[in-house]
């Protein structure tokens, strides 16, 4: 009898899995959001049963121990691919939870492979190794997301696929020796436990990094949820500065601007038209900011209607006309709000940077004093804390009931050459 006994080596993977489907159930029971983990439990209890099955062969009748059992295996591959794919946002899709098990079904039909070992593992190894890759692809498709257990999770998989594809050609070039599947002389190859111990291990390592993956991503959604500012989706203060601080003290070319907005008369707003009407116009704001500036801008919400960003740029002329265009487009939008007729504006301060590493703090400051000048000459515009400062022209119609009205006020050369430049 040789060392590694089949029969010896199922009896131990059923154990494995069997524990392995419990413990992940109970993960699932403490998180029931994450319904990849409810997936994955049953793929590992369907495995299973499919395993309990394969080690009654030669003692229960063979539709059972062979038939049915590999309709189960095949069934719980599929589970498994499953698994990835709701891992990923996708739907279940019927033609992956069966095709594995239909192929199955209909080669058992044909007496000519139903009764041919190199046949019956030949389709095993196909089905198998093609469920497996398939986790990979789909798994690898997602990389975009930051977890660090999907990448040995993607090369365990495609690993395992492939040496059940290997299978293949193997068996090709090297039949095997024909011998009832009642009895388990067939299975008493070195080759098939190998096959086995190969298979243990590999279903206890992707078991622990599938739930390690799955943890990764709940802690990377609490950690988003503590930096992001839940009502507009930006990042709240703390993790605005942390960022803004990581940018500017990096050593790069070009100016960096640290923008300061306030929404003019928001106060107002709340008063006039509900808190709801409120936090609309701030969404709002927060949409337009995001949409105006720059792809590598960094935008948060500071508290209340005060927000920030850290424009980078080729020079200061393109920072300001970057700003006119928040200025410009959120007056434009948030002239009427739901029907409402609101005219919300924005005041915003500039204080530029042209050389890196640079002082956060300072920079805050100068941008704060520039927005405080901004308010106090008539808001709806923007002032910059350098020498040169940009008046613009609030939009006529921004005047109404619920705002003070606002005089016109010219463009300065400079800034004109500034938009020019910026539209050129």
């Amino acid at each position: 009898m040789p060392l590694l006994y089949v029969p010896t080596i199922y009896v131990l993977m059923l154990s494995v899995m069997v524990l392995l489907g419990a413990l992940t159930f109970f993960a699932w029971l403490q998180n029931r959001a994450v319904r990849a983990l409810a997936w994955w439990s049953g793929a590992v209890r369907v495995m299973a049963a499919a395993l309990g099955l394969l080690c009654l062969r030669g003692t229960i009748p063979d539709v059972y121990s062979v038939d049915i059992a590999y309709v189960v295996l095949f069934s719980a591959c599929a589970l498994m691919l499953e698994d990835a794919r709701c891992f990923e946002g996708k739907r279940p899709s019927p033609a992956v939870l069966l095709a594995g098990a239909l192929a199955w079904i209909a080669a058992c039909q044909i007496p000519p492979l139903y009764d041919s070992a190199t046949a019956r593992m030949i389709m095993v190894s196909a089905a198998v190794g093609s469920y497996s890759i398939g986790c990979a692809y789909v798994l690898w498709r997602g990389r975009a997301e930051p977890l660090l257990s999907r990448w040995p999770l993607i090369v365990l998989t495609a690993l395992g696929g492939g040496l059940f594809l290997v299978r293949i050609p193997l068996a090709l070039a090297s039949p095997l020796a024909e011998a009832p599947i009642t009895s388990f002389d067939a299975l008493r190859s070195f080759w098939f436990a190998i096959v086995s111990t190969f298979t243990l291990l590999y279903f206890i390592a992707i078991n622990y990094l599938f739930l390690a993956l799955t943890k990764e991503r709940s802690e990377l959604a609490h950690k988003r949820a503590s930096m992001t500012d839940a009502l507009t989706g930006l990042a709240n203060r703390r993790a605005f500065m942390e960022f803004a601080e990581q940018r500017l003290s990096a050593p790069a070319s070009g100016t960096v601007a640290f923008l300061l907005f306030d929404l003019d008369y928001f106060k107002a707003i709340n008063d006039s038209h509900g808190h709801s009407m409120g936090d609309r116009v701030l969404r709002l704001f927060a949409h337009t900011l995001s949409a105006n500036l720059p792809r590598d801008s960094i935008a948060g919400r500071l508290g209340g209607e005060e927000f920030a960003a850290i424009v980078s740029g080729p020079d200061q002329q393109a920072t300001i006309a970057a700003a006119e265009r928040v200025r410009g487009s959120f007056a434009a939008a948030a002239r009427i709000v739901d029907g409402v007729p609101i005219a919300a504006t924005v005041s915003i301060g500039l204080a530029h940077a042209h050389d890196r590493p640079a002082d956060i703090e300072a920079l805050c400051e100068r941008a704060d004093k520039a927005l405080y000048q901004a308010k106090a000459l008539g808001r709806n515009r923007i002032e910059s804390a350098v020498d040169e400062l940009v008046p613009l022209v609030p939009d006529a119609s921004v005047e109404a009931d619920v705002m003070p009205a606002e005089l016109p006020i010219p463009l300065s050369q400079q800034a004109q050459r500034a938009m020019k430049r910026a539209a050129a």
